[in-house]
């Protein structure tokens, strides 16, 4: 096997990420990392966040995979078109120029969050391309009420990521930071959030409320494994009786005291994880 790839610390991510222009018509930074000769593992973020959330993921990772995590459009340093919308079908369709871009014909999944709908599209659109797929914290469709999302959409034309204080921006994005295993994703993450657009994110979870996988994911080819944390009030239990039902099928696993930061909060044991049921088919029966 190659030698494997150097993962950065979170001072010198920025400067380590590489870039696809795709014929999706952006540009798409991505994070790579492990073994090249290695079987392949697209990684696949939530919302406000990027590839640096998988840092100690990919760490723990990175002998037994070559690892792409991608910054998805709107978001990291991938570019921002002015759209209203960025749906999960576009998002689904950059992850397959991608794969074209870098040479990858499939690749294993794992995402996290809004990822994991991107994700379900990605595997619906383009079955081919994907092996297994891993969801933690997983997303059937956007759950916002009418009047939530109207006051998001007036929230998202006024805000200023750059000037926002940064007791604000940990509130509003990362209200307990000290439940991070990686001590340097903070900082690293409020230093890419503030580079974003508000337009961007209001596109992205728009685009969200555009969808719901419900009609389509008892169709995914693909080998299926979700992961939740019993703790998580932003996907909540009553939200993941919706996932049981629409995937009846597939192994579901509860995460006793994690919330819905799963790649921060426990990124080694999601790592094992990921490299159980990726490499070996084993789910784990109790975590």
């Amino acid at each position: 096997m190659n030698p494997t790839l150097p993962v950065p610390t979170h001072r010198d991510w920025h400067a380590h990420t590489q870039s696809a222009a795709l014929r999706t018509g952006i540009t798409m930074h991505y994070m790579e990392a492990g073994v090249k000769d290695a079987e392949p593992l697209l990684l696949i973020h939530g919302f406000t966040d990027s590839s640096r959330i998988w840092r100690q993921t990919i760490c723990a990772l990175g002998d037994r995979f070559h690892i792409f995590a991608v910054d998805l459009r709107g978001f990291g340093q991938t570019d921002q078109p002015k759209d209203f919308l960025y749906t999960p079908k576009e998002h689904a369709d950059d992850l397959a120029a991608f794969l074209d871009a870098v040479g990858v014909p499939s690749a294993y999944v794992l995402a996290h969050s809004m990822g994991t709908m991107i994700a379900q599209t990605f595997a619906f659109l383009h079955p081919s391309r994907v092996k297994k797929l891993l969801l933690a914290a997983a997303m059937l469709r956007g759950h916002d009420t009418a009047a939530s999302l109207a006051e998001q959409y007036d929230l998202y034309a006024t805000m200023d990521l750059a000037a926002m204080p940064p007791a604000e921006m940990q509130e509003r994005f990362l209200p307990y930071p000290e439940n991070c295993r990686d001590a340097g994703f903070p900082m690293g993450y409020f230093t890419t959030l503030r580079g974003l657009s508000a337009t961007s994110l209001r596109a992205a979870w728009f685009g969200v409320h555009q969808a719901d996988n419900r009609g389509f994911v008892q169709f995914i080819k693909a080998p299926l494994l979700i992961l939740w944390g019993d703790r998580d009030d932003v996907l909540a239990a009553d939200y993941q009786d919706e996932v049981r039902q629409a995937l009846p099928d597939a192994p579901y696993v509860v995460l006793p005291g994690i919330s819905h930061e799963v790649p921060n909060e426990m990124p080694e044991k999601l790592a094992q994880i990921a490299a159980d049921f990726f490499l070996e088919d084993l789910v784990p029966e109790t975590v």
